[in-house]
Parts: C-alpha cells; structure tokens; sequence
C-alpha cells in the first residue's frame, strides 16, 4: 500500500504517461497501479480525471498569465491536474494539497516552476469564480 505522496507521485507520472504518449487514461492508470495500490483516494482521482481532465485543462488555462495550457512542460500539465482533481474532491485540506504540488514540482520541475504553479494554484484557490476550490 502507498502513502499518500506516494500516491500522488504515482498519479502524476501516470498522467504525464497521458499527455505524453497520448493514451487512453484508464489504462495508463492500468499500467502503473497495482490491484492492491487502487485505494479510494486513487480511485476517486483516477474516476474524476477521466470525467473531468478537460474541464480542468481550461479552468488551469483561465489563470495562466501570458501563456497556455499546452505551452507548460508535461510535467508540470499533470502536478496541476492532479492538484486541481483533488482540490475539486475537497479530499485534503487546500493547504496540504498545494504543499503537496510544490513539493512534486520542486522535485521533478525546472527550478522555478513551483513558483508559478504555486502562483496558479492560488489564483484558481481564491478566485470567486472557480468551483475547485
């Protein structure tokens, strides 16, 4: 069984799998999770995903400043869509969501990215017109 960052970790790997391979979802989660690892937290992002990716691409896509959904790197697509998922799922506190994303970005991002995604996560967070958060 994974821990929660763990879960997480795996999650956006297998969303960067997605966008870069440009694969069915459920079988890049297919492809990365064990029977045992599918834990509800998994499974209610891996189903909302499916249902909600688009609709998370142009509400992340309504708070970047000069720039495009399809322009961040792969990586950084996927911290946010997980994050968003997850905020939309109200499964942790906000705060720990958006620690969680800084920490995968200043792990596996370009040095500065966590400062925009940190920067985009808290504009869709306290924008009045976002449902996510």
């Amino acid at each position: 069984m994974l821990n929660r960052h763990e879960s997480r970790e795996k999650i956006v790997f297998t969303i960067y799998q997605h966008l870069l391979l440009h694969k069915q979802l459920p079988a890049c989660f297919e492809d990365n999770f064990s029977e045992e690892e599918y834990d509800e937290f998994v499974v209610s992002i891996r189903d909302d995903l499916i249902e909600n990716a688009g609709n998370y691409v142009e509400e992340i896509g309504n708070y970047l400043v000069k720039w495009t959904f399809d322009r961040l790197n792969l990586v950084e697509q996927a911290i946010l869509l997980e994050t968003v998922s997850e905020l939309h799922l109200n499964i942790n506190d906000r705060a720990v969501i958006i620690d969680e994303a800084i920490i995968l970005a200043k792990t596996y991002c370009d040095e500065d990215s966590y400062k925009y995604i940190n920067g985009v996560l808290d504009h869709i967070c306290n924008s009045s017109q976002s449902a996510v958060c």
